[in-house]
């Protein structure tokens, strides 16, 4: 896939205006806070109604401004997103009435040095990757997500009251049982293939004994109410939901230790950077084209030999938020846009 055009209004601190792409490599560069990751998060924004920095659609909107605006044009498609407090979204000029409607016209992945988090940090961080990955292999799955967690909320306020009638609970149990389930067989089908994947994509960077474990306390990733009943009264003491989707993990170990607790600082980014690769490759697989990439100064950790090293590995068109570093970039078809003060201009 190609992102050709992108047109944005109200966005950030970026100034109104339309901008033309090359289809390999595109490099976005200026100073800190000039606009650099705003521009990302735009095409972002554009492929999947949502980003990869807030929850809150709102502080994308530009200081003073009423609403936003995002319309990109990819491979003859053309689609927009505006934004004023509801979301409304339209592809090549027909109005989408859900997300999972519109998500996956264009296929992006985004890497970041936040994603050393997804290693580093709690559950909640890998889960969500596993998410968004599922999300945009099949949009619905975002909207069952989306269900779980509404019945999920529901369930852990009955017990968080304590006193009422346990029957009060069966009433949410089948209902959260089907949504969790749901969860549960998507994941499932994937994690074959995630751990195929990043045998394959480890072995490319020299990573050899790696592997993946997911965790869960569900048997089979299977939820069952024999299951929620053994654990009701500990559910009630404790007042929240103790099995389901939610309360699953993953761990990824070398030689057989947790890169978690036991690989130093640039081992665990270079991880970070492995699972973008296996998302990128498995959204490959799926699409049969090139997601593309947006890259936001993710490399500047890195030794020059791993920048080159991975940057080697990229393919398709690439977009390149840095403040330097373009010596390690070799690629002959590429575009420069600076960006000063929200204003982007070519070099």
């Amino acid at each position: 896939m190609v992102l050709q055009t992108i047109i944005y209004e109200g966005f950030r601190n970026l100034k109104d205006g339309e901008i033309s792409f090359c289809e390999d490599l595109n490099i976005i560069t200026g100073e800190n806070g000039a606009g650099k990751t705003n521009l990302l998060e735009a095409i972002f924004f554009s492929a999947y109604g949502t980003s990869f920095r807030t929850n809150d659609d709102r502080n994308m909107v530009k200081f003073n401004e009423s609403y936003m605006r995002v319309t990109s044009v990819s491979n003859e498609m053309n689609a927009s997103i505006f934004y004023n407090g509801t979301k409304k979204f339209t592809v090549n000029g027909n109005e989408k009435e859900r997300l999972s409607d519109y998500v996956g016209w264009l296929p992006v992945v985004i890497m970041s040095l936040n994603d050393i988090w997804i290693i580093k940090g709690s559950p909640a961080k890998r889960r969500s990757f596993l998410d968004w990955l599922l999300i945009k292999l099949h949009p619905v799955y975002g909207a069952n997500l989306n269900e779980y967690k509404k019945i999920l909320r529901q369930r852990n306020l009955i017990l968080q009251q304590g006193n009422l009638d346990i029957s009060l609970l069966d009433v949410y149990n089948e209902r959260f049982i089907h949504w969790a389930n749901l969860i549960y067989a998507e994941r499932k089908k994937i994690l074959p293939v995630f751990k195929e994947v990043l045998e394959i994509k480890a072995k490319e960077i020299g990573l050899n004994n790696i592997s993946f474990e997911y965790l869960s306390p569900c048997p089979d990733m299977e939820l069952t109410l024999e299951a929620l009943k053994k654990v009701e009264s500990m559910e009630f003491n404790r007042a929240e939901t103790l099995l389901g989707p939610h309360r699953d993990d993953f761990t990824i170990k070398i030689n057989g230790y947790p890169v978690k607790e036991f690989s130093s600082e640039g081992e665990t980014r270079i991880i970070a950077l492995l699972l973008k690769l296996i998302e990128r490759e498995i959204i490959k697989q799926k699409i049969n084209e090139e997601p593309i990439l947006l890259l936001d100064e993710v490399m500047i950790e890195l030794d020059r030999f791993h920048r080159k090293q991975f940057f080697e590995m990229l393919k398709g068109q690439i977009f390149y938020a840095t403040v330097n570093g373009l010596e390690d970039i070799n690629k002959h078809n590429k575009k420069v846009l600076i960006i000063k003060r929200g204003y982007i201009a070519l070099s």
